[in-house]
């Protein structure tokens, strides 16, 4: 029974993959690694950028988890409005 839901969560997740988008800053990216300029190692030693980037979407997550989480529960009826 456990393996029959685990299909169900994968096959949702394959069709959900395949509906969304592909990223719109995939070219950029690629664009800005193809410049590889010798300055970015030096700017990412005085304003961390990695550290920026986890931090944001760690805060993102944490926000839209909150979001679904409330928009469910109010579609189950479980808390007001």
């Amino acid at each position: 029974m456990l393996e029959f839901f685990q299909k169900i969560v994968t096959g949702f997740k394959d069709a959900l993959v395949s509906v969304l988008p592909a990223s719109p800053f995939a070219s950029f990216i690629n664009d800005f690694e193809a410049l590889n300029p010798e300055w970015l190692g030096w700017l990412n030693w005085i304003v961390p950028v990695q550290g920026i980037l986890v931090i944001t979407s760690a805060w993102l997550a944490a926000v839209a988890s909150f979001y679904i989480y409330s928009i469910v529960m109010r579609w189950v009826k479980m808390i007001g409005d």
